[in-house]
C-alpha cells in the first residue's frame, strides 16, 4: 500500500482556510439566531395559523373558521361557568 504525501500547505493557505471557515461558521450562526428569535417564530406562528382558517386562493375557510369559534366559545363558556360554582 503506498502512501502519498500531500504537499506542505504555506502559512497563508491555512490562514485563507480558516477565513473560509470562518465565513461560512458565521452565515450558519447568522440563520441559526435568525430561525430562533422570538419575534420571527412568532410571526411564523401566526403565518401557520392564517393558513388554517385562510386560503390564499378563495379566502376564509368557512368550516375551519365556525368550528374554531364555536371551539372558542365553548371554551369561553366552561371557563364562566366553573367560576360560577
Amino acid at each position: 500500500m503506498a502512501t502519498e504525501s500531500k504537499p506542505a500547505r504555506t502559512a497563508a493557505e491555512i490562514e485563507a482556510d480558516i477565513e473560509r471557515t470562518r465565513q461560512r461558521l458565521q452565515v450558519t450562526v447568522d440563520v441559526i439566531a435568525d430561525r430562533v428569535t422570538p419575534a420571527n417564530v412568532a410571526r411564523r406562528q401566526v403565518a401557520a395559523a392564517k393558513a388554517q382558517v385562510i386560503d390564499p386562493e378563495t379566502g376564509l375557510r368557512t368550516a375551519r373558521a365556525v368550528a374554531l369559534s364555536v371551539g372558542l366559545l365553548a371554551l369561553i363558556g366552561l371557563i364562566f361557568w366553573r367560576r360560577g360554582r
